[in-house]
């Protein structure tokens, strides 16, 4: 039994936070050269970007859920159909459990493999982000003197 894919964490999701950063860095840095209001813009920066990796740690476990509750419809929707097969075939108890068996293995392990990607995908998003958020927080003022 082939589990259709859900849509997973998308190119599109993981590269909206990396635009934004790269974004802010390059306006810390022309903020604190031109000396607007100040020099510690990249430090801002930072601040700002520690805060888009918290949100896409808390973006990604909306996701997570979004795509495990996919994964249980697709189930059912799977253990319906295979019903309704089964009874047109007056299957015997034997063949029905063997069904929902294949079935509830299939969708287990999609469902593991699924939430091991995005895990692992929305983990090295946001501690790259936070990592590179805390440091320009931390000497952002020192690196544009």
């Amino acid at each position: 039994m082939q589990v259709p894919n859900p849509i997973g964490h998308s190119l599109l999701y993981r590269a909206i936070p990396w635009i934004s950063v790269i974004a802010l860095i390059a306006l810390g840095v022309y903020l604190s050269n031109i000396r607007f209001m100040d020099s510690e813009w990249l430090s801002r920066a930072g601040c700002l970007i520690v805060m888009i990796g918290l949100w896409s740690g808390i973006g990604g476990i909306f996701q997570e859920r979004l795509l495990t509750s996919r994964i249980k419809w697709r189930r059912r929707n799977a253990i319906i159909r295979t019903r309704r097969r089964l009874a047109v075939e007056h299957a015997d108890s034997e063949q029905v459990e063997k069904a929902y068996k294949e079935i509830d293995e299939t969708y287990e392990k999609a469902l593991q493999k699924t939430t091991q990607n995005l895990r692992l995908s929305i983990g090295i998003i946001e501690v790259s982000l936070l990592m590179i958020g805390t440091f320009l927080w931390g000497f952002g003022d020192l690196l544009v003197r």
